[in-house]
């Protein structure tokens, strides 16, 4: 396997409470167990968003420090344990107005966008953040973010159409030569940290629920295209710097 671009630093790390694995980036199953109709429980089943942007965050912050911010202050740069993670993403939650109570889909790529754009606007950064609506220019915007050393959301589509129900991205686990289909995902947001080459395929390295899977880019884009609205509802947030 062939690595095409990556991130350069180390992305989040947690080290899981009960088994003491150190994770790829955060998991909302953190919150996994909380009462019924909880602000956690929909931190559980709604909450990818929300990781998303913490993992961002800590991750810009690490490679750079004027862009920490009070939310994540003493969590860069190390291994954290699942409660710090917890307080972390717990701030970032509030700061984006956390999750509505009604509905399963936690945040619109519109809130996310905005939650994004406000932090930067509030910390004054050189940085905005667009949501995708074409699906031909995802795969050269991600080349372009990780070159630039940012990681990058990228949505799984929400599925709209009854026909469509059942299809999601597949996310594979890497098995000495082999990629082992480890689920099908739909409605949900990961994390890219890498774009990678083997036999001839492009697999796009990403962080989701604590751990590293693969998706195969030609793949991913066959399911945009083939799922109503899926080139916006299965798309990326682009950061750009500021002119």
């Amino acid at each position: 396997m062939s690595r095409i671009v990556g991130l350069n630093g180390q992305y989040a790390q947690i080290r899981r409470k009960k088994t003491g694995e150190v994770t790829c980036g955060g998991d909302q199953g953190f919150f996994a167990g909380a009462p019924a109709r909880s602000a956690d429980e929909r931190k559980n089943k709604q909450g990818c968003g929300i990781t998303a942007l913490a993992d961002v965050f800590l991750y810009l912050a690490g490679q750079d420090g004027s862009y920490a911010v009070r939310e994540n202050a003493g969590c860069i740069n190390r291994i954290l344990s699942e409660e710090e993670y917890k307080d972390d993403y717990n701030r970032i939650y509030e700061f984006a107005g956390g999750l509505s109570p009604r509905g399963n889909n936690g945040l619109t790529f519109i809130r996310l966008q905005s939650v994004f754009n406000r932090m930067a606007r509030r910390q004054k950064w050189p940085l905005y953040g667009r949501w995708g609506c074409c699906g031909g220019k995802i795969y050269d915007r991600i080349l372009d973010m990780l070159g630039r050393d940012v990681p990058v959301i990228l949505c799984m589509p929400y599925i709209v159409r009854k026909r469509d129900k059942g299809r999601g991205a597949v996310f594979y686990t890497k098995k000495g030569n082999n990629f082992v289909k480890a689920a099908s995902v739909s409605a949900h947001y990961v994390v890219v940290t890498g774009v990678l080459e083997e036999n001839g395929r492009i697999y796009l390295e990403i962080s989701s629920w604590g751990k590293r899977y693969y998706i195969d880019r030609a793949e991913y884009e066959t399911l945009i295209r083939t799922c109503f609205l899926g080139t916006i509802l299965g798309n990326m947030l682009y950061v750009k710097r500021r002119k």
